[in-house]
């Protein structure tokens, strides 16, 4: 008979955008400035109760960035995680969507609002890198080789990827 584990359900986002004046795309990376030894991460975070792992990951990308007009993309895979000793659960599965943003700023500092998460309060330094230059580190870029071409392929199908507002989701 199988066993069916607890677990803990994570959103992971790699928000990107064309690079302005040229090909290429860029990331949005975040900084923790109270925390320089987090390293460079992109946004991510635990689901609520009856949350996708998308919308998770649209969730996180807003509140940990403060990011303007981020639309969702696609889901492109998960990964289980065995966290003993570090979380209230066992395992941790990881899910990453990309999503777009036409948000001008190269740069930005961010404190994130108070929602109830572990995350209240905490001060982000936010910056759209070049992916090729993004530094991610705890390898949470694992995935950001495979959703730069389905963003760059998405982008050029006519009428795709252009629905205003947080969350519209991408036509196919």
């Amino acid at each position: 008979m199988p066993e069916f584990l607890e677990f803990r359900q994570r959103g992971t986002a790699y928000v990107l955008r064309d690079l302005p004046g040229g090909p290429g795309v860029e990331v949005l990376v975040m900084l923790h400035v109270d925390d320089p030894e987090a390293g460079v991460q992109v946004p991510g975070g635990g689901a609520r109760p009856g949350e996708t792992p998308g919308e998770t990951a649209l969730r996180e990308a807003v509140e940990e960035t403060g990011v303007r007009g981020v639309r969702f993309g696609e889901v492109l895979g998960s990964k289980l995680m065995a966290v003993p000793e570090w979380r209230d659960f066992d395992y941790q599965v990881n899910t990453y969507s990309w999503m777009e943003t036409d948000d001008p700023r190269a740069a930005w500092d961010h404190t994130v609002p108070v929602t109830g998460d572990a995350d209240d309060g905490l001060r982000m330094r936010c910056e759209f890198r070049s992916v090729a230059a993004s530094g991610i580190d705890w390898g949470l870029d694992w995935l950001l080789g495979a959703a730069v071409p389905r963003f760059t392929a998405a982008r050029a199908l006519p009428g795709t990827m252009r629905a205003p507002g947080v969350g519209a989701p991408a036509s196919r």
